[in-house]
């Protein structure tokens, strides 16, 4: 009898115990879950006060040196474009903002604009033919002329010749300006796709303007992606890929003054300002 009582107790003693250490384990459980979690949120929110505090920091010294360099404009590239007449030249969609700040470099360097020519990402050959007529008549139909009439075309719009006049006055939406000569020219490249026909059109339009001893530099905006340096230095051009940035307007100015490289901060250029180190 007494063995089967203290047995007894002994169950009833370890099931209380049991109980007594679930509801003591619980409770300081949820204590430890609500600490950890309070220690998890101030965590969190000094890492995000940090981070907004390094954004803040790191735009304004990105706005610093922008307005440094904007500031610094005339010294490091005033001048360097006085008196020359620049031709602006796109094959596809010339950004506004990108056509706005190239004219702000050149105007602030000096220069003036001298023509805009705009072609499709895939030109009508066949209408720039019939409208050209002569040696450009088989520009949109014969493969062995296609290149030689491009290149052609090329150096007329550099030299402002008569073709490049006759083109302006058939499509005056995609050409404007005087077309009486240009010393460099701006080019610009969107990244849509081409056929075989409109690369063969494009390389030798540029072969054509090189031809001419001007300057031609390939610009992009900062943003750009995919970016169209590795065609535009394939070509020979010396670059720029920042040309919406004060950075990029200074690089352009002296790059359209003659000096060779590929200028910005993606990882093609040489550094970010002709002179410079990377």
């Amino acid at each position: 009898m007494f063995d089967f009582r203290y047995h007894a107790l002994s169950l009833v003693a370890v099931f209380l115990a049991l109980g007594i250490g679930i509801v003591l384990g619980s409770s300081l459980g949820d204590s430890v879950v609500s600490e950890a979690n309070k220690d998890v949120r101030s965590s969190l929110q000094h890492d995000v006060v940090n981070a907004r505090n390094d954004a803040r920091t790191a735009k304004e010294a990105v706005s610093n040196r922008d307005s440094f360099i904007e500031a610094a404009f005339n010294r490091l590239a005033g001048g360097k474009l006085r008196g020359k007449r620049i031709a602006i030249v796109s094959s596809g969609d010339l950004p506004q903002d990108l056509e706005s700040d190239v004219r702000t470099a050149v105007k602030d360097a000096g220069g003036q604009i001298d023509s805009v020519t705009k072609f499709d990402a895939q030109p009508d050959l066949v209408g720039m033919s019939n409208k050209l007529g002569g040696r450009f008549q088989f520009l949109g139909t014969n493969p062995d002329d296609l290149r030689p009439a491009a290149r052609r075309l090329g150096r007329a719009i550099v030299s402002g010749a008569h073709p490049a006049i006759k083109l302006k006055n058939s499509f005056p939406d995609d050409l404007s300006g005087d077309f009486r000569g240009a010393d460099a020219v701006v080019y610009y490249r969107s990244n849509d796709k081409r056929d075989q026909k409109a690369d063969q059109f494009e390389q030798a339009l540029i072969e054509g303007m090189l031809q001419t001893d001007a300057p031609v530099v390939g610009v992009e905006r900062s943003e750009e992606d995919p970016s169209e340096i590795p065609f535009y230095v394939h070509a020979g051009l010396p670059t720029v890929d920042d040309a919406d940035q004060p950075a990029g307007r200074v690089a352009l100015a002296l790059a359209l003054d003659g000096a060779a490289g590929n200028y910005g901060f993606k990882s093609t250029a040489d550094a970010p300002l002709p002179g410079a180190k990377r």
